[in-house]
């Protein structure tokens, strides 16, 4: 009678043990969430709204770490679409983060930059992530991990900056926003979940969701193509729109910013 009384016992022991590592650590379904931003061949050369601020902190910005990943096909930048001084941004969160470019000698310099706050003294500031060039002509899976104060960067399957925050994040109630002025190029099939992806499940969402060549499932054939008036825009400092044309009065000083 001992024995088969231990034996119970025991078993419910283990039974109990068992449910409490199921509640206490394991993530079911219910609490990982994913939210697509897919816009087939979405414009970069101007700012929209792709999650409102509520989607954005709830899935972003959780108690737990978080994973944005988006597709990237930048064919340039407009030098001269600068707005009182500031880089042309391709995402961002106001006043939480930004990804910065640049161009600069046939390349996309790129910086995440992430306002953080200082809890001891509520002072708040800015760390910059100093990243690769971007690649232009070509699709590139742009993510960022986060973990509490450390994120990561990938570009496709290769993690290319990582940095541990001297502050916590500053989390602000503000939208993802995409492209702006002076950014030329598409985005394509972005995601935002609520937990930090493994690497390898970058890499396994790379392979379900693009070809070889990183281009997404579902871009428009003509993305690459580009298009004949191309070579009409501001960078080549000529044929540029807002140009001062030639007064007609040849008295009146003709004034132009490529002289």
């Amino acid at each position: 009678m001992e024995i088969t009384t231990t034996y119970y016992v025991g078993f419910l022991l283990i039974l109990v043990l068992v449910a409490y590592v199921v509640v206490v650590f394991y993530k079911g379904p219910a609490n990982e969430k994913a939210v697509d931003f897919e816009k087939p061949d979405g414009n970069l050369s101007k700012e929209s709204v792709v999650l409102d601020s509520d989607a954005t902190r709830a899935i972003l910005f959780g108690e737990g770490g978080s994973t944005l990943m988006v597709y990237l096909y930048l064919k340039g930048m407009d030098k001269t679409a600068k707005v009182n001084d500031v880089s042309p941004t391709i995402l961002r969160i106001p006043d939480v983060l930004e990804l910065r470019c640049n161009a600069s000698h046939e390349k996309v310099t790129a910086e995440l930059a992430i306002s953080t706050r200082n809890t001891a003294t509520g002072k708040t500031g800015a760390e910059v992530m100093n990243l690769p060039s971007i690649p232009l002509q070509k699709w590139i899976c742009f993510t960022i991990l986060r973990d509490g104060r450390r994120f990561d960067v990938m570009y496709n399957d290769k993690v290319v900056a990582s940095k541990r925050l001297a502050h916590m994040p500053a989390y602000m109630s503000s939208e993802l926003r995409m492209g702006s002025v002076g950014a030329l190029g598409v985005y394509n099939m972005g995601r935002a979940f609520n937990y930090r992806l493994s690497f390898a499940d970058v890499k396994a969402e790379l392979v379900r969701t693009s070809d070889s060549r990183h281009k997404p499932n579902n871009a428009g054939a003509g993305v690459e193509m580009g298009s004949i008036f191309d070579i009409f825009r501001c960078p080549g400092g000529v044929f540029c729109r807002d140009s001062t044309p030639v007064p007609k009065n040849p008295v009146e000083v003709w004034e132009t910013p490529y002289a």
